[in-house]
């Protein structure tokens, strides 16, 4: 079983406004959700908040339906408990050749080689022109390419719409974390069905843990 679920963050709450603002809070509130023993083996748990006007919402995915009853009371609304749905049918739908709008969290990043004998680094893009290309070109290996506007000679259907730079305390670090998340939102066509599943339920790219990684779909008519 794969799951999706969504709940409504109230930022006037001190847990909600931590939560939105912390990415190691958000991390362990969302696992808090799930049992220990969970098996990631085909989906793992990712998360994303997605922000509009006045509002935040946060959307979790799974291998097994959450209790959205931890996140909810802290941060939450009790008029409004969060929803879960069966990712599975939708999954299953998926062909070569559909169209979606998407929408992307992630962290883009490249490697820069050491001196020999030295470890290299990596380093996170700083251009929304790079970090667009950084998932054009990891398009294909997980079963999509982006689609390009109708007009001739057009650019990709692709666009940072946001960026934000996290920067937290993590339990056994020996100094800050430090995290540059990218939202990205365009068209994709379905190259490969198999393999955007896989995406959906396993993420993308690095920092999955903390609110990178969670590709979701949408139909053009929305």
């Amino acid at each position: 079983m794969s799951t999706l679920s969504r709940i409504p963050i109230n930022p006037q709450l001190r847990q909600g406004r931590r939560m939105l603002t912390n990415a190691q809070v958000m991390h362990a509130a969302v696992l808090s959700c799930f049992p220990p023993d969970i098996s990631t083996d085909t989906a793992r748990v990712l998360w994303r908040i997605d922000q509009g006007e006045n509002a935040f919402t946060l959307y979790i995915t799974g291998p097994e339906a959450p209790d959205l009853r931890v996140i909810v009371e802290q941060a939450g609304w009790s008029t409004r408990p969060g929803q879960t749905t069966d990712y599975r049918p939708f999954l299953d739908r998926i062909t070569a050749g559909q169209e979606w709008r998407f929408r992307l969290s992630a962290n883009p990043v490249k490697s820069i080689p050491g001196a020999a004998g030295s470890r290299g680094r990596v380093v996170p893009h700083v251009t929304r022109a790079h970090q667009a290309e950084w998932l054009t070109q990891r398009s294909g290996k997980h079963g999509f390419e982006i689609l390009r506007h109708p007009e001739e000679n057009a650019e990709a259907m692709i666009a940072v719409t946001r960026t934000e730079d996290l920067r937290f305390e993590r339990a056994g670090a020996t100094r800050p974390v430090s995290i540059r998340r990218a939202q990205f939102d365009g068209g994709l066509r379905v190259t490969d069905a198999e393999l955007l599943r896989r995406a959906l339920q396993q993420g993308i790219g690095r920092s999955r843990a903390y609110g990178c990684g969670l590709l979701t779909l949408a139909p053009f008519t929305q």
